[in-house]
C-alpha cells in the first residue's frame, strides 16, 4: 500500500487532497479484483466513499394530509 501512496505522490487522484488518504481497488477483490498496483488507486476518505457510493443525503419523508384533523372539542 506504501507504494500505490508513493506512486500517487501522496495525493488523492480524484480531487488532489493531501489528508485522510486511502487505497481504494478500481475492480473490487469480489469482482476478481487483486491487490497489484495497476488496480490500486489513492483516493481520500470523501472521494473513496463517494467511489463506493455511500455519500447521500436523506431528507426525512413528511407526510402531508390533503385533510387536516378535525379538532376535539
Amino acid at each position: 500500500m506504501q507504494r500505490v501512496l508513493e506512486r500517487d505522490g501522496w495525493r488523492c487522484q480524484k480531487c488532489g487532497s493531501l489528508e485522510n488518504l486511502q487505497v481504494h481497488h478500481q475492480i473490487k477483490r469480489s469482482q476478481q479484483g487483486d491487490d497489484a498496483q495497476a488496480n490500486l488507486v489513492t483516493l481520500c476518505a470523501y472521494c473513496h466513499m463517494a467511489e463506493h457510493g455511500q455519500l447521500f443525503y436523506s431528507v426525512p419523508a413528511i407526510r402531508i394530509c390533503s385533510k387536516p384533523k378535525p379538532r376535539r372539542k
